[in-house]
C-alpha cells in the first residue's frame, strides 16, 4: 500500500487540537485557524513535488556511474538506483516502478545512453536518469566522508524520449561538516549510509515532502 509522506509527519498534540476546535465557535478567525490546525496536523512543514509527473506512470530508474570510474562504482551506482526506485514506489501515488533486476539485465546487454531504448525495453513511460559526475567515499585515507555530483533527467517515453526536467544537484557531501574515522565502520556499511541519503535527495523532487528532514543528516553518520 503506497503510503502519503503526510502519514509520516509528526502530528499536533491532541491538546492543541482540542483547544482550536474549542476557540473556533466564538472566533471570527475561522479560515486562519483551520488553516493553522491543517498546517500542525501535517507536521508544520510540507511543500509539493518538484516534478509531479510520475504519478500514474510506468517508471524506470537508471544510475550511471563515473565515465572515469565506471567499474569501480558500479555497485554504488545500481544501489543507488535501487534505493530511488523503493522511496518512490513508497510515496508517489499511483505509480509502478520497474524492476531494477529488468534494469541490470539491459545493461549488461546493451550500450549506455540510448535511454529511449531502455524505456522501450521496460515498457516504462518515463525514464529517470542519474548521471553521477563525481562519486568518493574517502576525505584522506583514513577518513570517510562521502562527496558526489549528480544530475537528473526524466526522459518521456510518450513523447519521443524528450528530456522533461532536469537538474544538477552539485557537491553533496556526507557528512557535512565533519569526516567519520575509517576505523568506526566498514567501507560498505558508510557506502551503504551514503547512497540511501544521496537516494532519498533525488526522490523527494517527485513527491510532497519536508524541506527540513536533511537537516540532521550528520547526526545518522555517528550511528
Amino acid at each position: 500500500m503506497e503510503r502519503s509522506p503526510l502519514a509520516r509527519a509528526p502530528l499536533a498534540s491532541p491538546s492543541l487540537l482540542l483547544i482550536l476546535l474549542a476557540i473556533l465557535p466564538s472566533s471570527g478567525c475561522v479560515p486562519q485557524l483551520v488553516a493553522s490546525s491543517i498546517y500542525l496536523w501535517q507536521g508544520g512543514n510540507v511543500v509539493p513535488a518538484e516534478y509531479d509527473g510520475l504519478s500514474d506512470k510506468r517508471v524506470v530508474v537508471v544510475c550511471r556511474p563515473p565515465a572515469s570510474s565506471e567499474y569501480s562504482h558500479a555497485g554504488a551506482s545500481r544501489q543507488l538506483a535501487r534505493s530511488i526506485t523503493s522511496m518512490l514506489r513508497e510515496h508517489v501515488p499511483d505509480i509502478e516502478m520497474v524492476d531494477p533486476r529488468e534494469v541490470d539485465t539491459w545493461l549488461d546487454e546493451s550500450d549506455w545512453g540510448d535511454y529511449q531504448d531502455l524505456g522501450h525495453a521496460v515498457k516504462a513511460d518515463r525514464v529517470v536518469v542519474v548521471e553521477l559526475e563525481h562519486f568518493d567515499l574517502y576525505k584522506g585515507k583514513t577518513l570517510y566522508q562521502g562527496n558526489a555530483d549528480m544530475t537528473l533527467a526524466i526522459y518521456d517515453i510518450e513523447d519521443n524520449g524528450q528530456i522533461v526536467w532536469d537538474r544538477h544537484l552539485g557537491d553533496m557531501l556526507f557528512p557535512r561538516n565533519s569526516a567519520i574515522p575509517a576505523q568506526d565502520k566498514s567501507v560498505r556499511q558508510f557506502q551503504r549510509e551514503y547512497v540511501n541519503i544521496l537516494a532519498e535527495q533525488v526522490a523527494v523532487y517527485f513527491y510532497k515532502h519536508d524541506p527540513n528532514a536533511s537537516f540532521a543528516l550528520d547526526g545518522i553518520a555517528t550511528r
